[in-house]
């Protein structure tokens, strides 16, 4: 199955954060599934490093290489059909990095994993 990670998720999971559901480590864990990440959360990473709110070992583009090429994960880039998803989409969540990645989850039919509540809201919601 193909999975999204919302940023927290990603986080988490490399950092070994208890806070992770033990379903959520087990779907990233299992080879089986695809697992993608936002070039959004990527973004937001970069920003939060940048301005101090987010520590990591070494420096950004050897915690990518790291973390996400060497895992194999795989980055889903930012498309049109992405934002005018992200466009209809009411103003329910305020993160602009977290309605961007729920928008390509949407888009791309990958299964979306995350612990904010308010993407529940969203679900029973079609922007297409």
């Amino acid at each position: 199955m193909r999975y999204l990670l919302d940023t927290n998720i990603f986080l988490w999971y490399i950092a070994g954060d208890m806070k992770l559901p033990d379903n959520h480590i087990k779907i990233i864990d299992n080879l089986e599934n695809d697992i993608w990440l936002s070039a959004a959360s990527l973004w937001e990473i970069a920003i939060k490093v940048a301005k101090g709110t987010l520590d990591i070992d070494g420096d950004l583009e050897s915690f990518f290489k790291i973390n996400v090429l060497d895992a194999e994960i795989s980055v889903l880039q930012i498309e049109l059909s992405h934002l005018v998803y992200l466009h209809r989409l009411p103003f329910l969540h305020r993160d602009p990095f977290d309605r961007l990645i729920f928008a390509q989850s949407m888009i791309e039919k990958l299964a979306f994993l995350y612990t904010d509540k308010m993407f529940d809201k969203y679900l029973d919601i079609s922007c297409i």
